[in-house]
């Protein structure tokens, strides 16, 4: 009898390890620690969150997802040590990320290696210079970012086009200052001056003393994530917010009210690709899904690993292949309609045309709660903030032998 009773428990082990061995295993890669923990936790649930609605409709082609979440600690050389490790374990997907720099690390091992990345990153370079075959991004770049924020600030709001960036010295924010310059100067405009701090940077007086003696009418903030709150807190403190200046944030996300008061926030204008109150149907049915599970309102950047996954499932499913080097066509020009409007992955370079949106702060009195912090004014079409395949230096680089 104990026998028996051994042998089924073996071939039960054998079935669920069969079972678990037919699953597909995305891994995402995000910096839980550092100041985009808020994000890299809303990717982490998100993941969650896709995997969970996808295995609930019968899987990919059959397949359940699973999903392995690792921190990056917001260090290159940590994300691709921790990207090595999941390709060596047979993860052929990964996305995530929060840091250009550490997605370009990633991008990169997962280029040598064959494997699929759909990275979350906003730098030029990830679609440009250093594009890949294997990198597909659903992100806006810098230049997306700053065309949409600049287009709807100075050409429907007529805010004065001589502006002071503070920028986070990165490759997002370098080369979202590039853009940002070029922008301006496209507009008859300049860039009055600029003031690099690190990426934790968290005392932001010296640049912002800069930014009042400049003479600038409007101070520019490419700086994300808590530094981005802190450093609207300190403005406002300096009575720059609303008095001195206007202020300008390229790309923001609701991570702010962390690390903001309400009335610093007020009057700011802020673009972002998406936000948990727009008026849209899908968005606010995504917003409740996630706040419902989570208890708390949704980060962009965890929206579109969302979005990620759920487009990984919609190529293999329309090639009815899990093999990468088929899957790599397919995703090129996919459109898709998973979070908010139509959007679609551009060939060329492997980026995503998206709408972007621009919100200014609420009044502290009319928030509804401590997350309501924007009003979203209108929103820039995606086709009309895109680089031309050649102004972004892309040149796909298939010198990796793929044939998984």
């Amino acid at each position: 009898m104990r026998r028996c009773i051994y042998i089924l428990l073996l071939i039960s082990f054998i079935i669920s390890s069969a079972k678990a061995e037919d699953n597909i295993t995305i891994g995402v890669l995000c910096p839980l620690t550092g100041p985009y923990s808020f994000e890299a936790e809303s990717q982490q649930n998100f993941a969650y969150l896709a995997a969970e609605e996808i295995n609930a409709a019968g899987g990919v082609l059959g397949r359940k997802i699973d999903i392995v979440i690792e921190d990056t600690q917001l260090k290159a050389s940590m994300g691709a040590k921790k990207a090595r490790m999941l390709i060596q374990s047979g993860v052929e997907y990964l996305t995530g990320g929060v840091s250009s720099n550490v997605v370009a690390a990633i991008s990169r091992v997962a280029h040598e290696n064959g494997i699929l990345h759909l990275g979350i990153g906003g730098s030029n370079a990830l679609t440009g210079k250093d594009c890949n075959q294997h990198h597909f991004n659903l992100d806006t770049a810098a230049y997306q970012m700053v065309l949409g924020t600049g287009t709807y600030a100075i050409e429907r709001l007529g805010l004065p086009n001589e502006w002071f960036t503070i920028t986070a010295d990165y490759s997002w924010g370098r080369t979202c200052l590039e853009s940002t310059e070029k922008m301006l100067t496209g507009r008859g405009g300049r860039l009055v001056g600029n003031a690099m701090v690190t990426l934790r940077e968290k005392e932001f007086s010296p640049a912002l003393l800069r930014a009042l003696v400049s003479g600038a009418p409007v101070l520019c903030v490419i700086v994300y994530g808590s530094g981005q709150g802190r450093l609207l807190q300190q403005a406002y403190d300096f009575g720059i917010t609303n008095k001195k200046m206007k202020v300008v944030v390229i790309a923001s996300d609701i991570t702010i009210a962390l690390h903001a008061k309400p009335e610093a926030l007020s009057g700011v204008y802020f673009g972002l690709p998406w936000y948990w109150d727009i008026n849209n149907a899908d968005v606010r049915q995504l917003s409740k899904r996630y706040w419902d599970k989570f208890g708390n309102p949704p980060a962009w950047p965890g929206v579109q690993v969302y979005d990620s996954i759920k487009v990984l499932a919609m190529a293999i499913e329309k090639g009815g292949t899990f093999s990468i080097p088929q899957l790599i066509p397919i995703l090129e020009g996919l459109e898709f309609h998973t979070s908010k409007g139509t959007q679609r992955i551009r060939a060329c370079d492997h980026r995503a045309i998206q709408d972007w949106y621009l919100g200014i702060g609420k009044e502290p009195d009319d928030m509804r709660n401590r997350w309501d912090i924007l009003k979203i004014m209108g929103k820039v079409d995606g086709d009309n903030i895109m680089y031309s395949c050649e102004d972004t230096g892309c040149k796909m680089n298939s010198d990796i032998d793929t044939a998984r």
